[in-house]
């Protein structure tokens, strides 16, 4: 195969945005999914032979016609980034559907294709809050506490079929998300840092998975 075929979430903005870049970068087919339409084809645009597919993933509807459009379109998958995230305290249900079922639901369409390939790599992007927790974020880091808890019994399950499963639980990252006067962005994690990361997984060994990687700023953002 002259490209592998890799699936972002949330690839509008943000981290997604460069975890999409980078792959496009390393000559990945990349399929692009987020619900910001507009912003999603911008993306799309600076990828060469991507697909973008806006969807809403708190509709578990769209978890399957996701992984078989991008079948269909490019034959099959190698890498699944489940990035797309969300953070609202008073709307738990759908902070619990994207962040967490959405992971789920995607990851056990998409893996019967990963086997197909004779592996590949699953990249969940979790959060410092799914391994501490923080107050006025109870629905955030219980969803982020089970992105966790799902990866680590994926990796006991997939590990003989050739496929990583890692995630990734970044502090503070530089996007629109954690804008506040009280921070400074310069200081905080960028999401070239995050992409770059994800390539470190993707391209790790055979021999080992990086299963789980705390990323935390090296000086504090808080002003």
């Amino acid at each position: 195969m002259a490209h592998k075929v890799a699936i972002v979430t949330g690839a509008s903005r943000g981290i997604g945005k460069a975890i999409a870049l980078r792959l496009a970068h390393a000559d990945y087919q990349v399929a692009l999914v987020a619900r910001d339409a507009r912003r999603l084809k911008e993306t799309a645009e600076q990828c060469n032979g991507s697909l973008d597919i806006p969807c809403d993933l708190a509709d578990s509807r769209h978890w399957e016609r996701v992984i078989d459009t991008v079948v269909e379109k490019f034959g099959g998958i190698d890498v699944l980034v489940n990035n797309a995230g969300i953070h609202e305290q008073e709307g738990w249900q759908k902070t619990v559907d994207v962040n967490l079922r959405a992971v789920m639901g995607l990851t056990n369409c998409a893996l019967p294709y990963l086997e197909r390939r004779g592996g590949g790599s699953i990249i969940n992007i979790a959060s410092i809050a799914g391994i501490m927790g923080m107050a006025g974020s109870s629905a955030y880091c219980a969803s982020k506490h089970g992105v966790m808890g799902f990866s680590r019994a994926l990796f006991e399950d997939a590990r003989e079929k050739n496929i990583k499963v890692s995630s990734i639980c970044p502090g503070y990252v530089a996007t629109d998300l954690t804008e506040s006067p009280r921070l400074d962005s310069s200081k905080m994690i960028q999401p070239e840092d995050i992409a770059e990361t994800v390539m470190f997984v993707i391209d790790f060994p055979k021999t080992g998975c990086p299963t789980e990687i705390v990323i935390r700023p090296q000086m504090s953002p808080r002003r």
